[in-house]
């Protein structure tokens, strides 16, 4: 591993592949090749990670979220300029200049919500449903820890973990 060291779990991949991905993609300056070095070692770290998260995970919290998936979100949302992502547990946060992306994002199977008044995004689980939660985005961030960052970008905005 070169650009996933140390990491053990499926939130601190995506954590990794995002900061990663603000530096390294075409879009934000970086080149085509180290790109997909870094998505060759996501993709088998991925399956890795997965499976001993389904083996130790209960039946409810077993995924089947593809590393191709959360690749694709990725790259999508930093076309779209002006918007503020925060990757808070598995969840995606899109806030800034949403307006303008309003039908991009839908497209991209993001979320609004209401009571936050953000965009989400998050791996639907066939046969799951989630529920419309009343925690705030504090508690959230608490609870899960928060990575932000400005899409057609790679400056970062704000880190803290939980």
């Amino acid at each position: 591993m070169k650009y996933f060291i140390n990491v053990t779990t499926l939130d601190e991949l995506k954590k990794q592949y995002r900061r990663l991905a603000m530096i390294h993609h075409p879009d934000v300056g970086g080149d085509v090749e180290t790109m997909q070095d870094i998505n060759a070692e996501y993709d088998e770290l991925h399956e890795v990670l997965k499976k001993a998260h389904n083996q130790q995970a209960d039946e409810f919290h077993q995924t089947t979220e593809t590393a191709e998936e959360f690749r694709e979100i990725i790259e999508k949302l930093l076309r779209m300029h002006g918007l503020e992502v925060e990757l808070c547990g598995s969840w995606l946060w899109i806030g800034g200049n949403t307006r303008e992306h309003k039908d991009e994002l839908k497209a991209a199977g993001c979320r609004w919500s209401s009571n936050k008044k953000l965009w989400y995004w998050h791996h639907a689980e066939e046969g799951r449903r989630w529920h419309k939660g009343s925690a705030t985005m504090n508690q959230i961030r608490n609870k899960y820890g928060s990575q932000t960052f400005r899409s057609g970008g790679a400056e970062r905005l704000a880190e803290a973990t939980a």
